[in-house]
């Protein structure tokens, strides 16, 4: 069983259920998100709608009334009347026709005010005033009455309002109408529409996740699903004293958001819109539809999750899950078939040959993939065969060719070896011997560390018979034995520009080695290549009180007695180079030499040696740094902490180019202070 799990088929099967699994539960997140999205949508375009049939029955059940309302102030009976309501024949035909709207009324309720005398007229629905109408006189010092004044004073055509008559002892939605004569108001017909029975058909519902609120467009509650709140609604006859849906809200943005909602609805910008808002500490999605001619909203707030449940998807995701497992399983099947157990035969195979049944055969049975691959093997079969039985003699004969050919490639890397060796001998014959520089100078030392065995750089001392000293160290093009070579050249070029010109004038020394290197690189160049050398030149004169330095890119460091380093900065042109003229000139640099002061040359090999954490270079600051905290050291000490510093700061990283430094004082008679 565990074999059959670690091959090909066991794998296989494994993968196949990571990759059910895996992706049964990538289906099931996406699914899931995708019937919230679904559902929020859904529940969005059903509370929308909703909203919009709320607002249809409102306005059609209100419009009729409405009409009829504005029918019954129309009639210039009632008109005649309101201006003279002590006329009996006209009170009497004025009464029959207002009960004949009665009858159209949905309430089978009308009320009528003339606005001379302020009678109030009215009858029910159970007709429970027929033959005295007359009611009461309006009184402006009762506040129960004041809707009335309020009325005719600041409705110009009807308004419609949600109020409790005292003197009826009725609480409904009341539709007021201006009675007119030429433009001036002469009292006010209407009628009203029961509340509860508007509440029950209108606000009411008993679909799950569906909460029904109507506000005008300030904000405030007219009618809600809730009849106790709809009761006390119903009985604060100041508008702006009613519950305001925004104290529904948990969250000021919220409101905010309603306020502007409601403000583009009164400017006639949109008429429907959708918000999320949290009523109650839920989430609800709120569709709002606007009602222009009355100045209401019909709020509708949606449940999503209530409205369409998630459970209504569950047989869409059990038919993809089956649907999703049945094609592995009939992939699997037909993998195994035309693939596995054909392979599964072809490793068999390949184990006997491993084996040494070099014999072995697999039937083609197939021209696919793997019968090419059965034919394959036993082409490969009998090909091994035929390299077997003449495997020995050609191992054999590769094995003594292979010891032939190391035994040359040892011989000739011997003879490299030895040809650099004596390469080193020989560049170490041109540079300056250590009593040579002791002959001239008080304090010295060198750091010389060629990047290979032998490298470009080289440092040489030369005097004259005055008494005078010149110090040279150069960096030439290259490095190894092709560097080695230019410092052979420059070497040579540079005696024989001291031998006739002296030692006095670095700067026309340079002049001579960069116009002698190029005669010799340029009539002995093939290949095009531009090769030359940096340099620094510094003459001492016989009697030690005068320096005078000349350098090709390369600089003199002082060392001050007073602890002080100062550079002097040679030309910014290199010499030997082709691109360089001839007739280029170079400076000198007149330096008073003083007591205690150390002079150092150097090769710009310490500055670019790469290395710390980001493999920048070394520097010149380094360099500096570490000869202030040692400068009163001897120089050899300073030159060793300069090397431990380097390859401490320089790590698993090869070196660069070849370093020199050659440092030397002039009190040859004077004690340092560092030598008691």
């Amino acid at each position: 069983m565990r074999t059959r799990l670690r091959g090909l088929r066991g794998r296989f099967l494994l993968i196949v259920i990571a990759i059910y699994v895996l992706v049964g539960v990538l289906s099931l997140v996406g699914f899931y998100r995708v019937a919230e999205t679904i559902i929020r949508q859904l529940g969005g375009s059903y509370a929308t709608q909703y909203a919009n049939q709320q607002r249809g029955r409102i306005t059609a059940r209100v419009d009729r009334e409405l009409v009829l309302t504005q029918k019954l102030v129309a009639s210039p009976l009632l008109r005649n009347w309101a201006n003279d309501e002590s006329n009996t024949q006209l009170a009497r035909e004025s009464l029959e026709e207002l009960e004949s709207f009665r009858v159209l009324f949905a309430d089978h309720s009308w009320f009528f005010v003339v606005g001379k005398s302020g009678d109030y007229y009215h009858n029910n629905a159970a007709n429970e005033f027929g033959g005295r109408e007359f009611r009461f006189v309006m009184d402006p010092s009762d506040r129960t009455m004041a809707w009335y004044f309020d009325v005719l004073k600041n409705v110009d055509d009807f308004n419609l309002h949600v109020d409790y008559d005292a003197q009826l002892d009725v609480t409904k939605i009341f539709i007021n109408a201006i009675v007119k004569n030429n433009g001036a108001k002469i009292g006010i017909g209407g009628t009203g529409l029961d509340l509860s029975e508007f509440v029950r058909t209108l606000m009411h519902t008993t679909e799950r996740g569906i909460e029904n609120v109507l506000i005008d467009d300030q904000g405030y509650v007219q009618g809600i699903s809730d009849r106790a709140l709809m009761e006390t609604i119903a009985r604060t006859t100041d508008a702006t004293k009613r519950p305001a849906m925004f104290a529904m809200m948990d969250r000021d943005s919220e409101q905010s958001t309603l306020r502007q909602i409601l403000g583009r609805m009164r400017a006639g910008q949109i008429e429907d819109a959708q918000a999320q808002f949290t009523i109650r500490g839920q989430s609800r999605l709120a569709a709002i539809s606007y009602m222009p001619e009355l100045h209401w909203a019909a709020v509708v707030l949606v449940d999503p999750g209530e409205v369409i449940r998630l459970e209504t998807f569950r047989p869409i995701l059990f038919l993809m899950a089956t649907a999703l497992l049945l094609t592995i399983l009939l992939v699997s099947w037909l993998l195994d078939r035309l693939v596995l157990t054909r392979l599964a035969r072809l490793t068999d195979a390949t184990r006997s040959v491993a084996a040494g049944q070099y014999d072995r055969r697999m039937t083609v049975d197939r021209d696919d993939e793997i019968g090419q691959l059965a034919h394959s093997f036993n082409a490969m079969t009998s090909t091994i065969g035929d390299y077997m039985q003449n495997l020995e003699h050609k191992v054999s004969e590769r094995t003594d060719a292979l010891q032939q050919a190391n035994a040359l490639l040892g011989e000739s890397n011997r003879k490299v070896m030895d040809s650099i060796g004596y390469a080193q001998l020989i560049q170490s014959s041109i540079l300056a011997k250590p009593d040579e520089i002791a002959r001239f100078a008080g304090d010295h030392a060198v750091l010389w560390r060629p990047r290979d065995v032998v490298g470009g750089d080289f440092y040489t001392v030369h005097r004259d018979a005055d008494g005078g000293a010149l110090v040279a160290v150069a960096d030439c093009t290259g490095h190894g034995v092709p560097g080695a070579f230019m410092t052979m050249a420059s070497k040579a070029i540079l005696d024989s520009a001291t031998a006739r010109h002296g030692l006095a004038d670095p700067a026309a020394l340079i002049g001579e080695l960069h116009r002698g290197l190029r005669a010799l690189l340029q009539s002995h160049d093939t290949n095009n290549a531009d090769n030359g050398l940096d340099i620094a030149l510094l003459y001492v004169a016989p009697a030690r009180n005068r320096l005078v330095f000349a350098g090709a890119k390369l600089a003199l460091w002082i060392l001050a007695a007073d602890g002080s380093i100062s550079v002097v900065k040679g030309d910014r042109l290199s010499a030997g180079y082709r691109r360089i003229r001839d007739d280029v000139r170079y400076a000198n640099h007149d330096v008073v030499a003083h007591p205690g002061e150390r002079y150092i040359l150097s090769s710009d090999g310490i500055f670019d040696q790469n290395g710390g954490e980001k493999g920048f270079a070394f520097g010149q600051t380094r360099v500096r740094d570490v000869l202030s905290s040692l400068i009163d050291r001897p120089l050899a000490q300073l030159f060793d902490a300069l090397a431990v510093q380097l390859d401490e700061y320089r790590g698993d990283l090869p070196q660069r180019d070849d370093i020199t430094l050659f440092g030397f004082s002039l009190d040859a008679g004077r004690a340092p202070p560092w030598s008691n």
